[in-house]
């Protein structure tokens, strides 16, 4: 199986509710959030929202490395983009996965099909900014 041919097979589980998190037992990705009034902590969303299914956090695993690692973000996000902050970049990088593709999403060119657009809250996005950067 080509590497394109891996990164549909893991998207197309993640799609389908069986995304492998951490424990290597297949469960569906929790995509809610926070209930209502509930302080939003970037680690558990990253969890969640089921970014740790493809790409290695802070402190996590994915069971299948298909993006790119992002556990030390802070020491190169602010760099990815010449006029970019590091948290505009991880924001971005969220909120509109193809607007710049990774140098480090080769050789599958990027995600501009595998990465999904995220449904979160300016909330939500902060924490995961704050949870990706150290911050």
């Amino acid at each position: 199986m080509t590497g394109r041919g891996v990164v549909a097979t893991v998207v197309a589980l993640v799609a389908a509710g069986g995304a492998i998190v951490g424990s290597g037992r297949a469960s569906a990705p929790d995509v809610s959030g926070p209930a209502p009034g509930d302080p939003v902590d970037g680690a558990t969303l990253f969890r969640t929202k089921g970014c740790a299914s493809c790409h290695t956090g802070p402190d996590t695993t994915p069971a299948a490395r298909i993006g790119p690692d992002l556990s030390d973000a802070a020491s190169w996000a602010g760099d990815r983009r010449p006029g970019t902050s590091a948290a505009d970049y991880v924001a971005e990088s969220v909120r509109s996965p193809g607007a710049f593709i990774s140098p480090e999403f080769e050789p599958y060119g990027g995600p501009t099909g595998a990465m999904p657009v995220l449904e979160v809250s300016d909330d939500e996005l902060d924490a995961l900014v704050v949870y990706l950067l150290g911050e």
